[in-house]
């Protein structure tokens, strides 16, 4: 049996889109490519915090509410 038309599956919904999913790859590769330059101006001392900032940047990025 068929979804109606203009309805998806329930399975479906919560399957995320290749958009969205793409959207988050590259918003990953950003922010490792920001934690990686400020790891080279700032040194190895700076390793924890860059690392940990990055972490929860996408963390949150992960987090947000669906868009309607």
């Amino acid at each position: 049996m068929s979804a109606p038309a203009g309805r998806q599956p329930e399975d479906q919904l919560s399957i995320p889109a290749l958009r969205e999913r793409v959207l988050d790859l590259i918003a990953l590769l950003i922010l490792i490519a920001l934690a990686a330059l400020v790891f080279v101006v700032a040194g190895p001392a700076a390793f924890t915090a860059v690392t940990s900032v990055g972490v929860g940047l996408f963390a949150t990025w992960r987090t947000r509410p669906p868009r309607r």
